[in-house]
């Protein structure tokens, strides 16, 4: 395995969340995910939607409690610290919500919003100080101090956004998890929103959890990139070898989906259409989850499900293609789509 010596400020191990919908039937969101952030990169967590991306960025914040594995944030496990650890925690990672409509509380000014953070984590910090580092936000996402006197339903639908990002700024995090902020925009806004959130993490240092089901976005903010199918991650990589050589047949698919705006290009690469239906995360059939849906599927694949393995230096994939029976790896270049 590919050794490297950066700091890991998030280290996800075997996370399982589930959902008691009854007595009898469980839903599992997240099933036994793991990776890690190192400090000052951003990670892009991909998949369809319904697949448990968000369910994994708040079980990460302990907004869910985990029903199994660990979430150790620069060392110490999450699920172990105490009411003042974790308000250290609180103010060191912060969440930016994919709806800018129902996130900010439409009873409330935008100075409100901004300042409850303050609040908390800097009780003693004189009125004007707070006014002035609300201008400041403010300023940096782009709006100015006029907008800290109005009300959420005042704004836009990107200026909403930026008001959702300065109160996560509020606190001066170190991690920020950034729920699919620009999902609920228009595309027109998209781009703006995640140039500034780049601007902020060259300013501050920044890490970001960035969840999405926009792979050109993600290919545009990520440093790596971590794919998600029906709780699972499937493959793990930097954002050129996932882009240039996706291993998994679901990540193929995914990346032959992304639309081209030269259409001779586009006539050029076929796109994959997958076929079947997903399966239900109550009632999962055993061996891999994509089995159903993969052109390339084998008995193996219906039996056990595959683990996470390094196919190439910092390349991880979850697929029997590069195995044999067993366990050791293929010849990579007999392996192609």
């Amino acid at each position: 395995m590919q050794s490297d010596n950066r700091e890991k400020i998030l280290d996800v191990q075997g996370l399982t969340q589930r959902f008691h919908l009854n007595r009898r039937q469980v839903l599992t969101a997240v099933d036994n995910v793991s990776f890690h952030i190192f400090k000052g990169e951003t990670f892009g967590l991909v998949g369809e939607s319904g697949c448990g991306k968000t369910t994994t960025g708040r079980s990460i914040l302990r907004i869910y409690e985990p029903s199994e594995g660990k979430v150790l944030y620069k060392g110490q496990d999450v699920a172990d610290l105490k009411k003042a650890e974790m308000k250290a925690f609180r103010h060191s990672a912060q969440m930016i919500f994919q709806d800018p409509y129902s996130s900010l509380d439409p009873r409330m000014t935008v100075d409100d919003i901004i300042s409850e953070g303050l609040n908390v984590h800097f009780p003693h910090m004189p009125s004007k100080d707070k006014h002035d580092r609300i201008s400041q936000l403010l300023m940096r996402v782009g709006l100015n101090s006029e907008h800290g006197a109005r009300f959420p339903h005042e704004l836009s639908g990107g200026q909403r956004q930026r008001i959702g990002i300065a109160r996560a700024l509020a606190v001066e995090p170190e991690f920020i998890v950034c729920d699919e902020p620009i999902s609920a925009l228009d595309v027109s806004i998209q781009a703006q929103i995640v140039n500034l959130l780049i601007k902020l993490q060259r300013e501050s240092g920044l890490t970001y959890l960035f969840i999405s089901h926009d792979l050109s976005m993600v290919k545009h903010i990520s440093d790596r990139i971590g794919v998600m199918y029906l709780g699972s991650l499937v493959e793990v990589s930097d954002n050129k070898q996932l882009y240039t050589r996706p291993l998994h047949p679901y990540t193929h698919a995914l990346i032959s989906a992304i639309p081209i705006p030269d259409p001779d290009k586009k006539s050029m690469e076929a796109r994959v259409e997958l076929q079947g239906e997903v399966p239900s995360p109550i009632n999962m059939p055993p061996g891999c989850k994509f089995a159903g849906r993969c052109p390339y599927a084998m008995d193996r694949c219906r039996k056990a499900e595959p683990k996470l393995k390094e196919i190439e230096p910092g390349h991880f994939t979850a697929c029997y293609l590069y195995e044999n029976e067993d366990g050791s790896l293929k010849d990579q270049s007999a392996v192609m789509f």
